[in-house]
């Protein structure tokens, strides 16, 4: 009996999908230019976060590459609209939500180099929209 409620969990915890009216207009825009969600999850004065934020995010050549693929959005974990079911330990934490139903495709939990970070999106779209 353990075993099948252990299934259960996991099986419940791989088709999460976010509840988040916040990003209700980033889905139907996703969906309509067929594109992935890249929701960033930061903390208040989190280094690691600023220094994600101006190595990737504020650098025109990343931006740039990262906007033919996704809608970026970044939420604060203190927010409200920050649905409390996702439980961010680690920050950054970017997640890579679908359009369709805001299932999480991937996610990756703090500081990653921009040339690696960008790598990573590439992947994960590619297996996306084969």
């Amino acid at each position: 009996m353990k075993k099948w409620i252990c299934v259960l969990i996991i099986f419940l915890l791989g088709t999460l999908s976010l509840h988040a009216d916040f990003l209700e207009a980033e889905r139907k825009k996703a969906l309509n230019e067929k594109k992935l969600i890249l929701l960033s999850v930061t903390k208040e004065f989190c280094p690691y976060c600023i220094k994600m934020e101006k190595d990737v995010f504020e650098n025109a050549l990343y931006r740039n590459q990262i906007e033919k693929k996704y809608l970026h959005v970044t939420i604060n974990r203190e927010n409200p609209e920050l649905p409390q079911a996702l439980h961010v330990k680690y920050f950054p934490t970017n997640l890579i939500l679908s359009p369709k139903d805001l299932k999480i495709i991937d996610d990756f939990a703090g500081y990653i180099e921009p040339v690696s970070f960008i790598e990573l999106l590439d992947e994960v779209y590619e297996q996306e929209f084969k």
